[in-house]
């Protein structure tokens, strides 16, 4: 069982990488300025020619494009708007930095796609010696992490309305609704995967809503009577430690490989 609030060992990391923002289209200059205040090379077109050590591909977020960027050469994927890279979290540029993947999608996007299989597939593909038994963990845990973050952190929709019949309408038609806002549904979320030295492997998924305790939350969800929440319980289960960071925007898993 893991450990909740127990904030992992630091990782044994390879030399620091600089990313490198990979765009097909010539970017504006509004794009370029924000790299360069963020220490962000900026390159357009394909990979051919010297690689940079960081690539992350940017563009619109399609099943095709987020597929490519969690793929070799590339180390994330990051879906750009109107506002360029304005909005990403910084954690994703740091976690390609120190060897990890990342991926940052606009809520409507990651709940179009098929978000929880890229994603699975391609931790399978790129970090060795995870076993069957950990990687079924790892993808029971993000699928639980995901939906929080779209549906509760996001789009701010209470758990509990999911828990009766009438509950459910209501929550059917909160969930159309919200996703028509462009507000919320511009909102991110981000997941980053980094390896925590040779035996363990961290998931850090992050949204842009307003957080919550992860400690009152699992207390809550431990009482036999609750009839909502499970699912921190689930993953609190299934990792090797877990905590939240960010004001709760953020849950952090760790899992033996």
């Amino acid at each position: 069982m893991a450990s909740v609030m127990s904030v992992p060992s630091p990782d044994c990391r390879a030399i620091e990488r600089r990313p490198c923002l990979v765009v097909e289209a010539a970017p504006s200059e509004d794009l370029a300025a924000q790299c360069r205040a963020l220490g962000i090379d900026l390159r357009q077109g394909d990979m051919d020619g010297e690689a940079p050590s960081a690539p992350v591909l940017g563009g619109a977020g399609t099943t095709e494009t987020v597929r490519a960027g969690l793929g070799s050469p590339y180390c994330g994927f990051v879906e750009l708007g109107a506002e360029g890279v304005v909005g990403i979290g910084l954690r994703c540029f740091e976690t390609v930095r120190g060897g990890g993947m990342t991926l940052s999608l606009q809520t409507t996007t990651a709940y179009r796609l098929e978000t929880l299989e890229l994603v699975a597939q391609a931790i399978r593909a790129n970090f060795t010696g995870i076993s069957q038994d950990t990687a079924d963990l790892m993808e029971i845990s993000l699928a639980e992490a995901l939906s929080n973050a779209v549906i509760h952190g996001n789009l701010g929709i209470p758990s509990h309305l999911r828990t009766t019949t009438e509950g459910f309408i209501q929550f059917q038609k909160l969930m159309h609704a919200r996703m028509a806002d462009p507000t919320l549904a511009g909102r991110r979320v981000e997941i980053n995967v980094q390896a925590r030295g040779p035996d363990f492997i961290g998931i850090a998924v992050s949204d842009q809503g307003n957080g919550f305790d992860l400690s009152a939350k699992l207390a809550h969800t431990a009482k036999a009577t609750a009839k909502n929440g499970r699912g921190l319980c689930l993953i609190r289960k299934a990792t090797h430690s877990l905590h939240g960071e960010d004001g709760g925007r953020t849950l952090v898993m760790t899992f033996a490989r």
